[in-house]
């Protein structure tokens, strides 16, 4: 379809929006369609004026709001703390790599390592080591009682269950007629169900049957309608390890009994209480999110609680109160044998031929981390070398993808307007293919920021920016190789590489110097007029230039700038416009019906008359 063609079918092809009422010339012949809506066409002109510049500033909207994307994406991926390649990070511009081939530490250089070398670890004599306070002995009561002597009335035949870490079984016991035959289908039923010996009934105390299985939690409960477990002195769901959702008043624990209704203690003077409904989770979740600077634990297969000490090293980092709780639980060292306190120990090393000793095995030695994971006497090398690769190819993205940012503005601010194209009309688009719409509405949108004062200022900003150095004397782009693409490029930057490896290997610190200088570096300025242009938070009237103008999806912004206003201000109007096409139309079909109604009659008074002359 023709420009032409598309223009001038604007009138011609807009809709009324009030219904047709009324007569539509039965008796006058006339078109009475046609004549309204040629009547009423100038408001309905108006209305299509309005349509199409509500859809230039939504096209806008999503222009400015699409460079607002490319600013944050850029943002994010070179000017964020969190980027792996933050350019305002002074340890981006790490080019010192720390290797070595020993297995007892690994080694990372920081940035203030900024020369080539290597440092000798002569041996690691101790590992750093945090305090431990650890149950002395078993915390749970033995999973033991006092059996029936009606052999063979409660257990010949009989089953129960038994659960051995987290795997439930039926144990069944063979014929029983006295106490000998009693314990020897005890065993067999249990070596049937586990394996021989896995789980053991052990009998050395006269009356009494202790369920044994070493470093394995045991749990034994009644079948439906059996009494088994009773009548060997024990209860339904006892077991000889705790479950840590048990409640404290549920706790079967052999260093005391909890019987109180609430619980207090303290450790490293950071006070806990506790309700006996509270579960052994809540109590040990609470302790280790807390100030206290310790983790406690509960070992199943050793059955002992444990508190370690956060910081490790040399010392009593370590503290508690007297207290009901942690002495049932084997971890209160003020009762003489209720706990076993292990010293924490500093680490120990010879460095370049000299020993140091620190309290964590996280040592720095000339900035280097060295991260100390086993004792060893092999001496071994730390060795420093120069490698500017991963930082060039960084360098070499940062420039790509600003060079896209910038393509991207330049794009809509120098692109020509097509002032023959304008936005179709729903009408126009009902005869054109999606193809032929495309292409009209790619003509209509082209040109549509050109010279925009916005996008003109951020680009200048940055174009200036590029040109500039971080501090008096010190280095530019150009001289790192990284110069202007040419007049015609608008901006752009290109990259002699051997000049950028040359500096990279022989002037670091200026390249760091460039890009990180605070404010006026160049990555952190750059992050400040990304932040003037597209900032999102903040009070309507302290965020970007884009986005109080256009606003940002999914953020308040979106309904708070000024195209938003302008959009609402067009809608308001075109309502008003629509009012008044439907006042006009039924204003122009009243006329027309009431010509119709008196042609009508009109007409009945000439056939009455005519009437009267044919009969004289």
């Amino acid at each position: 379809m023709s420009t032409n063609s598309v223009s001038s079918s604007t009138s011609s092809s807009l809709t009324t929006l009030s219904a047709k009422t009324g007569i539509a010339g039965l008796m006058s012949g006339l078109d009475t369609e046609e004549i309204v809506n040629s009547l009423t066409l100038a408001t309905q002109q108006k209305i299509t004026k309005q349509e199409q510049k509500l859809q230039l500033l939504e096209w806008k909207q999503t222009a400015y709001q699409s460079v607002t994307t490319a600013l944050k994406e850029f943002q994010s991926s070179y000017l964020d703390v969190l980027s792996g390649s933050n350019f305002t990070s002074e340890s981006l511009f790490n080019t010192i790599a720390a290797s070595t081939s020993s297995s007892a530490y690994t080694v990372t250089a920081s940035s203030s390592v900024t020369s080539s070398g290597s440092i000798t670890i002569d041996s690691i004599t101790q590992l750093a080591t945090s305090q431990t306070f650890e149950s002395n002995a078993s915390v749970t009561g033995s999973l033991n009682g006092t059996y029936s002597t009606d052999y063979s009335t409660d257990f010949s035949g009989k089953s129960f269950l038994m659960t051995k870490d987290g795997m439930t079984k039926t144990v069944t016991i063979g014929t029983v007629t006295d106490e000998a035959s009693f314990k020897t289908e005890l065993q067999a039923a249990l070596d049937d169900s586990f394996g021989t010996g896995v789980v053991s009934a052990d009998f050395s105390t006269a009356g009494k049957v202790e369920f044994l299985a070493s470093g394995s939690s045991l749990k034994v409960a009644n079948l439906s309608g059996s009494s088994v477990v009773d009548d060997l002195g024990m209860t339904s769901g006892q077991s000889n390890t705790l479950s840590t959702s048990s409640t404290l008043a549920d706790l079967n624990l052999s260093w005391g009994t909890l019987d109180q209704t609430s619980y207090s203690f303290s450790i490293n003077d950071v006070e806990f209480s506790f309700n006996s409904t509270d579960t052994l989770a809540t109590v040990m979740k609470r302790v280790n999110s807390s100030d206290a600077g310790v983790t406690m634990s509960y070992s199943s297969i050793t059955d002992t609680f444990k508190l370690t000490a956060d910081d490790s090293g040399a010392g009593s980092n370590i503290s508690v109160s007297d207290s009901d709780l942690l002495t049932a639980f084997g971890l209160n060292n003020n009762v003489v044998g209720n706990t076993i306190d292990t010293e924490g120990q500093n680490a120990i090393l010879s460095v370049n031929g000299k020993t140091i000793t620190r309290s964590s095995n996280e040592v720095d030695v000339n900035g280097v981390k060295v991260t100390l994971l086993e004792e060893t006497a092999v001496s071994s090398t730390i060795n420093l070398t120069t490698d500017t690769t991963d930082l060039k190819d960084k360098i070499t993205s940062f420039v790509e993808d600003y060079n896209t940012m910038i393509d991207l503005i330049n794009g809509l601010v120098k692109e020509d307007k097509e002032s023959d194209y304008e936005p179709l009309t729903d009408a126009q688009k009902e005869e054109m293919s999606e193809s032929e719409i495309e292409k009209w509405e790619a003509k209509a949108k082209s040109g549509i920021l050109r010279g925009d004062s916005i996008l003109r200022g951020i680009t200048s900003k940055m174009q200036t920016l590029m040109y500039s150095s971080a501090v008096k004397g010190g280095l530019t782009l150009y001289d790192m190789g990284i110069e202007s693409a040419g007049y015609t490029e608008n901006g752009k930057l290109e990259i002699d590489e051997d000049k950028l490896v040359e500096v990279l290997s022989s002037n670091i610190e200026g390249v760091k110097e460039l890009f990180t200088t605070e404010t006026t570096g160049i990555a952190n300025a750059l992050d400040s007029i990304i932040d003037d242009a597209a900032k999102t938070s903040g009070a309507r009237g302290s965020r970007g230039t884009l986005i109080e103008k256009a606003g940002y999806e999914s953020t308040t912004s979106s309904t708070q700038n000024s195209i938003y206003d302008n959009i609402q201000t067009v809608n308001e109007y075109i309502t008003k416009l629509q009012d008044q096409l439907e006042s006009e139309e039924s204003r122009y079909w009243s006329k027309f019906t009431a010509l119709e109604t008196a042609l009508s009659q009109l007409n009945a008074q000439s056939s009455m008359i005519s009437g009267f002359g044919s009969n004289s």
